[in-house]
C-alpha cells in the first residue's frame, strides 16, 4: 500500500540547559514561556499559513501537543528536510539561540511513521540545527548569558543599559512581559510582572495571581515557618520514568489517537499534581503568597522554587500524584500502563536564597539524573543536596531514596526531626563511611545510653552496616528539612 503522510517533528534539544543559560529567573520564564506558545497549535497553524515553504503541511493531529515540540504532516511525496527547516526558522525567529533536532517518516499513520523510521533515529536526527555562533572577536559580551554576542542594551527593571544578545533580547524586551509575565502592576505601586503559568495556578487556588505570588527568592524564603531562618529556598527538578517506553507501547498498540490523547492527558496531570502539591503546602495560617514559584511546566517536566520547609511535603505529594493519577487516564487499555508503569523521579536542592538559581537548576538536574541511574528509572525516586551543608558535592553517604520509602518513613523522620539539632549533629559525628561496622555499633551505644533507641530503629534494621549507615546518614540529612 502507498503511504499516504510525511511526518516531520522539530523540537528543542536539551531544552532545560537551553532555558537555564540566563543568569536571572525571568529569562528563564520569558524563554519557557515563548517556547510553549511558539510550539502551540495555533501559533503553528499561523506559521504553516504565512510560511510558502510550509504550503501543503498541516498541524498533525494524531500528535497531540508538547511544549517545545511542533509535529505536520504532508503529502508523501514532498521533501520533509525542507519542511523541517522552515519550521526551525520559525522556531528560532521566537528565541534565536535555541537548539532543534528534527525526526520524520512515512506511514499510513503518525504510529506507523514514528515506530518504522523515527524511533530508530532519535539517537542520531537526520536534521541538528544550532544557533549561529558567537561573532568573533565579539566587541562585547552578552551581560545576561555570556554565550552570544551583545547587539543591543535593554533596562530591566531598576537595571538600565545591560548589553544583551539576540536571544536574551527577545527573552526580555516585550517577550518576557507578554506571554511570559504579564505586565500589571502589584498593589504595592511596584510594577512588577508575575509570570503567567504561576497566574494560572494561583487563580486555580482561588488566589489573586499578583498579590498572593512571591516576585523573588526573598519573598519566597520569607514565607517560611517561625523555626527556621526564613532565608532558604529549595529547587526541584522533575522528570518522567518510562513515559518513553509507554510512548513505544502505544507504537506498537496500532490506535492512531491514543498517542495524541495521552501526550495530552500526561501535561494535564503533570499540571493537575503540581496544583494539589501546592494545596497541600499552603500555609493554615491565612498566609497568602503562594510558597512555590514555577518556572518550567511542560509535559512531564517540571522545575520550581519552593520555600524550604515545605520543599519535601511538596515533592513527595507531587510524586504521588503524578503517579497516581496518571496510573487512571480514562480510555487507555490497562496493558499499556501496567507493563511498566509511568511516574516520575525528581532531585532537590536546598540553598540560601541568595545562591545563583541556575548553579541550583543545574545541581537539581545532576541530582535527578541520580536518583534515576539509581533506580534505573523505574520507579519514582528523589536524590537530593542540602548546599549550605555539604557544598555543591554531595556527600559519599548520600543515596536517593524511593518515593515509597519516603512515605513509609515519614512518621521516623518527623519524630527524628523532632531531636534538637545538636543531638542531631552528635549523630552525624558518629558516622564514618569508611567504617560502617564500627559506625552502627556507635549509633546504636549512643541511642541506647539515651534511650533513643525508638528514634533511630527505624534506620538502623534492615541490611548489612554499609546500607543501614547509608541510611541513617541520609535519614539526618532529610530531616534537616523534613516538616
Amino acid at each position: 500500500m502507498t503511504a499516504r503522510w510525511m511526518y516531520v517533528d522539530v523540537g528543542a534539544a536539551r531544552i532545560q540547559r537551553y532555558i537555564g543559560r540566563t543568569r536571572r529567573l525571568k529569562g528563564h520564564r520569558g524563554a519557557s514561556s515563548w517556547l510553549s506558545l511558539a510550539t502551540s497549535h495555533d501559533e503553528l497553524t499561523e506559521a504553516i499559513r504565512i510560511r510558502s515553504a510550509l504550503s501543503g503541511a498541516e498541524v498533525n493531529p494524531e500528535a497531540g501537543e508538547a511544549d517545545g515540540v511542533v509535529s505536520v504532516r504532508l503529502p508523501a511525496d514532498r521533501d520533509p528536510q525542507s519542511v523541517a527547516e522552515e519550521l526551525a526558522a520559525f522556531l528560532r525567529s521566537v528565541l534565536p539561540a535555541i537548539e532543534l533536532s528534527a525526526l520524520w517518516g512515512v506511514g499510513d499513520s503518525y504510529l506507523e511513521a514514528y515506530r518504522d523510521h523515527m524511533k530508530p533515529r532519535r539517537d542520531d536526527p537526520p536534521l541538528h540545527s544550532l544557533s549561529p555562533p558567537m561573532d568573533f572577536p565579539a566587541l562585547a559580551s552578552c551581560a545576561e548569558c555570556r554565550a552570544g554576542s551583545a547587539v543591543d542594551q535593554i533596562d530591566i527593571h531598576e537595571e538600565t543599559g545591560i548589553p544583551v544578545c539576540l536571544d536574551c533580547l527577545a527573552r526580555y524586551t516585550d517577550r518576557y512581559r507578554r506571554p511570559g509575565l504579564a505586565a500589571q502592576p502589584r498593589p504595592d505601586g511596584s510594577g512588577l510582572p508575575v509570570y503567567r503559568e504561576e497566574a494560572e495556578l494561583a487563580g486555580d487556588l482561588g488566589r489573586v495571581p499578583i498579590a498572593d505570588t512571591a516576585q523573588d527568592f526573598n519573598e519566597l524564603a520569607a514565607l517560611a515557618g517561625p523555626d527556621t531562618q526564613r532565608n532558604h529556598v529549595a529547587t526541584v527538578y522533575v522528570d518522567g520514568n518510562t513515559i518513553g517506553a509507554l510512548f513505544d507501547r502505544i507504537a506498537e498498540h496500532g490506535d492512531p489517537g491514543l498517542k495524541a490523547r495521552i501526550s495530552s492527558a500526561v501535561s494535564r496531570v503533570a499540571r493537575e499534581a503540581l496544583r494539589e502539591a501546592t494545596r497541600v503546602v499552603l500555609s493554615e495560617d491565612g498566609e497568602q503568597s503562594l510558597p512555590v514559584i514555577p518556572h518550567v511546566v511542560g509535559g512531564d517536566d517540571l522545575v520550581v522554587s519552593v520555600v524550604a520547609d515545605r520543599a519535601w511535603r511538596f515533592t513527595v505529594t507531587y510524586l504521588d500524584e503524578f503517579r497516581r493519577r496518571l496510573r487512571s487516564i480514562p480510555g487507555v487499555p490497562g496493558e499499556l500502563l501496567s507493563a511498566v508503569p509511568p511516574t516520575a523521579s525528581a532531585g532537590l536542592v536546598f540553598s540560601h536564597c541568595k545562591f545563583p538559581f541556575r548553579r541550583a537548576a543545574e545541581l537539581a538536574d545532576e541530582r535527578l539524573r541520580a536518583a534515576k541511574r539509581q533506580f534505573c528509572g523505574v520507579v519514582p525516586a528523589v536524590a537530593w543536596l542540602d548546599v549550605t551543608r555539604d557544598g555543591e558535592h554531595p556527600p559519599a553517604t548520600l543515596r536517593a531514596w524511593s518515593l515509597d520509602d519516603l512515605i513509609e518513613l515519614d512518621g521516623p523522620l518527623r519524630t527524628l526531626t523532632g531531636v534538637e539539632r545538636s543531638g542531631r549533629a552528635v549523630l552525624e559525628r558518629l558516622i564514618d563511611p569508611g567504617r560502617p561496622v564500627v559506625s552502627v555499633a556507635r549509633l546504636q551505644d549512643h541511642a541506647r545510653r539515651l534511650e533513643r533507641s525508638k528514634v533511630l530503629e527505624p534506620f538502623l534494621t534492615d541490611g548489612d552496616p554499609e546500607a543501614r549507615t547509608t541510611r541513617m546518614a541520609g535519614a539526618l540529612s532529610v530531616a534537616r528539612w523534613w516538616r
